[in-house]
């Protein structure tokens, strides 16, 4: 049973981390970034070493986990640039209420300054989002209604006249 548990949680959190890598879904916290890379990596080890009748022992387990959790944590550490923080929701869907285009930016963690980004976010579970580029000067205007709500999610001091 334990090892159905493991494959269960390998094949989740790669799924995970491809998506997140590879499509518009979009992991919105470094945290739990951290810890589904954490667990798809310490799974996929633990799948190997039982393959090749390696890590049997509950204690050489906990070694593996410290392990790659140290490796995990660096990686982090050195890649990580920040997140994309909301700073505007510029319009709602007014059919779907999860869905919103946003003004967002991210903290530039080497260099100084931000990146910013407009996109079309929807939000499927909390912290896990699809988020896709967005031209709002050709939005259907009938489905998107302009809110203009300041976030302000970098704490960012406010400009006057705001």
């Amino acid at each position: 049973m334990k090892h159905i548990l493991i494959y269960i949680l390998f094949v989740l959190t790669a799924a995970l981390v491809v998506l997140n890598r590879y499509t518009s879904l979009y992991i919105n916290s470094s945290i739990l970034h951290f810890i589904v890379l954490f667990i798809a990596a310490s799974s996929f080890v633990i799948i190997i070493g039982h393959l090749f009748g390696k890590l049997r022992i509950d204690k050489s387990i906990l070694i593996t986990f410290l392990i790659i959790g140290g490796i995990t944590l660096g990686k982090a550490f050195f890649t990580w640039e920040g997140d994309w923080k909301t700073q505007t929701v510029i319009y709602k869907n007014s059919q779907n209420g999860n869905k919103t285009i946003e003004f967002q930016l991210k903290a530039s963690r080497f260099a100084f300054g931000y990146r910013e980004r407009i996109i079309e976010r929807l939000k499927i579970i909390p912290l896990i989002d699809w988020t896709t580029a967005v031209d709002t000067t050709a939005l259907d205007k009938s489905t998107w209604k302009r809110v203009d709500i300041r976030i302000n999610e970098l704490n960012l001091p406010m400009e006057p006249g705001n």
